[in-house]
C-alpha cells in the first residue's frame, strides 16, 4: 500500500470513528475518539513527512560516494556517459533508483545535457543535490576538465559532510536540554495545579484572586465562553477521568503543555540537524510523552484540583 492510499485510509477510518462518536449520543466516546483521530491522523502525516526528509538525507550522505566513484570511472579513460552506466551498478541507497534512471535515460540514446536536465528537475527539493548535478552538466558542457570539477565537488561535499556531523554532535546536548524543559514545564504544573491554585480557591483569597485577575471564567461563563468551559469540563472528565473543580486550568495547562512539545520538538530538529522536518520526530515523541504524563498524573492525583 502507497503512501497516498495509507493517508486516505487514515482520514477515512478517523472520519467513521468521529462519526460513530457523534452517533452515539455520549459527549465522552466522542472526545476520546475525536482525540485519537487527530493524534493518528497527525502522526500518520508526520511519519510520512520524516520519511520523505530521511530519504533526501540518505541520497545526500549517498552524494559523495557516487561523485568519487564517478571520478575515478573516468579516470580510467571513459566518457561520462559511459562511466554514469558504468557505477550505476553500485549501491547508492535512495539515490540509487534515480541513478539508474538517469543511466537509462542515457542507454535510449537521450543526450546527456537533457537527461542531466531532467535529473535536476527531479531533484529540485533538494539544493545540494540538484546543484552538484547541475555543476555536473555545466562542466561536461563548457568543455572544462570534468576529471578535475567531480574531484573538487566530491571533496567539498564531504568536507559538508563532515561539519555537519561535528555540528550534530556538539549540539545534541542541547537537544537533550529541550526534553529537559519539557519536563520542567511538566512540574511548575503540577505545583501550581497542586499549592496555587487550591490557594487562590479559597474563600479567604477571593478578593485577592479576582482582584489579580486569576479566577475561573467557567464559574461564570455566558454566551460563546460556555462552550469553551463545557469542552474543558468533557476533556477533564472523560478523557483523564476525574471531575475537577477547575477543568479551566487544568486544561489551559494541559493545552499549554502539548503546544509546548511541539515547538520544543520543532526546535530540537532545527538545532540538532538544522532542519524543521527532522523536529517532527521529536514533536511525536514529545507529544506523546506530556499527553501519557498527563494521564498517569491524573489517575494518580498528583495533577487537577
Amino acid at each position: 500500500m502507497n503512501e497516498r492510499n495509507v493517508k486516505i485510509l487514515v482520514i477515512l477510518v478517523s472520519t467513521i470513528l468521529i462519526l460513530l462518536g457523534y452517533f452515539s449520543k455520549d459527549v465522552g466516546i466522542l472526545a476520546n475518539l475525536l482525540i485519537i483521530s487527530i493524534f493518528a491522523s497527525f502522526s500518520t502525516f508526520a511519519f510520512f513527512e520524516y520519511v520523505h526528509y530521511r530519504k533526501w538525507k540518505e541520497m545526500e550522505e549517498k552524494l559523495p560516494v557516487f561523485l568519487r566513484d564517478l571520478t575515478e570511472t573516468l579516470g580510467s579513460g571513459v566518457t561520462l556517459p559511459q562511466a554514469i552506466r558504468i557505477v550505476s551498478k553500485n549501491d547508492y541507497g535512495s539515490l540509487s533508483s534515480e541513478i539508474k534512471l538517469l543511466a537509462n535515460q542515457l542507454s535510449w540514446n537521450i543526450p546527456i545535457h537533457k537527461a542531466l536536465d531532467k535529473f535536476v528537475e527531479r531533484m529540485r527539493k533538494n539544493k545540494r543535490i540538484s546543484t552538484a548535478f547541475r555543476i555536473l552538466r555545466e562542466a561536461y558542457i563548457s568543455g572544462g576538465n570534468t576529471l578535475a570539477v567531480l574531484t573538487t565537488l566530491s571533496e567539498s561535499l564531504e568536507m559538508l559532510q563532515q561539519m555537519e556531523k561535528e555540528r550534530k554532535s556538539i549540539l545534541n546536548q542541547y537537544t537533550l536540554m529541550m526534553y529537559v524543559i519539557s519536563f520542567i514545564f511538566l512540574g511548575v504544573v503540577v505545583m501550581i495545579t497542586k499549592v496555587l491554585l487550591p490557594i487562590f480557591a479559597s474563600p479567604h483569597f477571593i478578593g485577592i484572586g479576582t482582584s489579580m485577575g486569576l479566577f475561573d471564567p467557567c464559574l461564570t461563563c455566558s454566551g460563546a465562553v460556555c462552550n469553551v468551559c463545557d469542552f474543558f469540563s468533557l476533556l477533564t472528565q472523560s478523557v483523564f477521568g476525574f471531575k475537577s473543580r477547575s477543568p479551566y486550568y487544568f486544561s489551559i495547562f494541559f493545552f499549554l503543555s502539548l503546544i509546548q512539545a511541539i515547538f520544543v520538538g520543532l526546535a530540537a530538529g532545527q538545532i540538532s540537524e538544522g532542519s524543521i522536518r527532522a523536529g517532527l520526530k521529536h514533536c511525536l515523541i514529545l507529544a506523546s510523552i506530556i499527553m501519557a504524563s498527563y494521564l498517569l498524573l491524573a489517575r494518580i492525583g498528583l495533577i487537577g484540583v
